[in-house]
């Protein structure tokens, strides 16, 4: 199946599905500390209740939202993808949409992929901390005879727990290929085009 250009993105941010439940994130941890613990379950996870998954598929969305909405500063990512006077000039009804809308596209497209890379490894190479920022670097093995690559994690302590801001997979930016993807979409046609787009996708 033809990957569209959304897809091929988020499958290089792959190891975000790899950072497990939030019940295991909490101030004592550091990032590298949540990324590990809980990259050794969340695959198993998926391989016992593989049938269960297929047909419910409505239990894995909740599985994978319960992944990524812990874990991912949604709020700093919008901002960044549409700008400072645009976050500034839209609504928080709008505000609240978009987010959801990209969370809710973020979820099934990684519950499509994941299945795909349920071999999946990884490890962490080195860590440091600049600015309020922690940053992980990290080495993921897709398995399937496919070449590993490093992906960085750039995570900021929120009111709950460390967040990621932002993924570098193998010099691919998460947010600035989204910005580059949508923002152009987002001055040509208004935000709340782009949300409608993003919500029939979903």
């Amino acid at each position: 199946m033809k990957k569209t250009k959304m897809q091929k993105i988020l499958i290089f941010i792959l190891p975000l599905i790899l950072l497990g439940n939030s019940a295991s994130f909490a101030y004592k941890d550091t990032p590298e500390d949540i990324i590990l613990s809980a990259a050794n379950n969340l695959f198993s996870d998926v391989e016992k209740n593989k049938k269960i998954y297929e047909e419910d598929i409505a239990a894995f969305y909740k599985r994978v939202d319960s992944v990524l909405s812990p874990i991912i500063d949604f709020d700093i990512l919008i901002k960044t993808i549409i700008g400072k006077n645009n976050y500034q000039n839209t609504s928080e009804e709008l505000r609240n949409r978009f987010k959801l809308a990209l969370k809710n596209q973020l979820i099934r497209i990684y519950a499509k992929t994941i299945v795909e890379y349920s071999d999946s490894k990884i490890e962490v190479i080195s860590t440091s901390e600049t600015k309020g920022f922690y940053i992980v670097k990290t080495e993921l093995s897709l398995g399937q005879g496919k070449p590993p690559f490093q992906v960085i994690y750039v995570m900021k302590k929120s009111l709950e727990n460390w967040k990621i801001v932002e993924v570098v997979a193998n010099g691919l930016r998460l947010v600035k290929s989204l910005r580059k993807s949508l923002l152009p979409e987002i001055e040509e046609k208004g935000i709340e085009f782009v949300i409608s787009r993003l919500e029939s996708e979903s």
